[in-house]
């Protein structure tokens, strides 16, 4: 899924809410209506909250199951229901009292930074597919002028990792993140 900014916006703004509904007992379940509009009372100066409708709010909601997915957590975005049936919809895959039970038992408060470097990361890979892709020989000259001031900060080892470097700056990132991205 190729996420956009304001996937992202609305993402990182009803996390809190999911996770504060988790809490609760007996845990709180919320429908897609209410979930929008109590980030809308929360981000009063957000255009992509304020601008969010119920219809496109599955698409944020898989914004956060990616981070679940990714660090093997419980399914947190079953607090958010249909409003005609106060249920999950068919789609959601697996007993809904089972992962309620499991959401409420897990200590969020555990992950709550680790979901904003995922938010922090995906807005990065955003920027990147927004940047101009720059040919090879646009990328070997942002490589050697990145290494050219930055050089002493990284393993001399590091040249083995040119080719790595040169094609991730040709897919948009900056210099500066494909030494890291190579580095990690």
């Amino acid at each position: 899924m190729k996420v956009t900014e304001t996937d992202l916006a609305v993402a990182a703004a009803i996390y809190p809410i999911l996770v504060e509904c988790a809490r609760e007992t007996p845990i709180r379940k919320l429908t897609y209506g209410e979930l929008i509009e109590e980030a809308k009372q929360r981000f009063p100066n957000d255009d992509a909250v304020q601008n969010a409708i119920p219809v496109s709010l599955g698409r944020r909601l898989d914004v956060v199951r990616m981070f679940l997915n990714d660090q093997n957590l419980p399914d947190l975005t079953v607090v958010v229901v249909n409003a005609g049936t106060g249920e999950v919809g068919s789609a959601f895959g697996a007993n809904p009292h089972v992962v309620r039970a499991e959401v409420a038992a897990y200590d969020w408060s555990s992950v709550s930074e680790q979901f904003t470097l995922h938010i922090t990361s995906l807005r990065k890979d955003v920027e990147a597919r927004k940047r101009p892709k720059l040919n090879r020989d646009q990328a070997k000259d942002a490589m050697a002028s990145y290494y050219k001031e930055n050089g002493a900060g990284y393993p001399k080892d590091i040249s083995r990792k040119r080719e790595d470097i040169i094609a991730l700056i040709c897919e948009g990132l900056s210099a500066e993140d494909a030494f890291q991205t190579v580095m990690s």
